[in-house]
């Protein structure tokens, strides 16, 4: 039986203005490594990559249930510094489908 990897969450971070100290102390890297982790944990959702670009970088997450992957990386998202005032985008079913747009906190929690 083949799993649904079509909804997706794709996390997309403005490293344009983030401080000295977060740019110093965070990093992409860990990001997608924390990320993964909770994934695989639950088995929610894959990490198919992220890229980068002068506005900023945006990750991709697919699997078979978006609202349950974003409520799996939700809290990394919250408590990483690297996160402030990015947004969310959950789409619930393949491209084209119906998504909305979550705005992340501009202090973690």
């Amino acid at each position: 039986m083949r799993v649904n990897t079509e909804e997706a969450v794709v996390i997309v971070l403005d490293d344009t203005g983030l401080d000295k100290e977060t740019s110093k102390n965070c990093d992409v890297s860990t990001l997608e490594d924390m990320l993964m982790e909770r994934l695989e944990s639950d088995g929610t959702g894959v990490l198919d990559g992220s890229e980068s670009g002068p506005a900023g970088t945006t990750i991709f997450l697919y699997g078979a249930d978006c609202e349950k992957m974003f409520a799996s990386v939700e809290p990394v998202l919250k408590s990483y510094a690297l996160c402030r005032n990015g947004r969310v985008v959950i789409r619930c079913g393949g491209p084209g489908s119906g998504q909305r747009e979550i705005r992340l906190p501009g202090k973690p929690i």
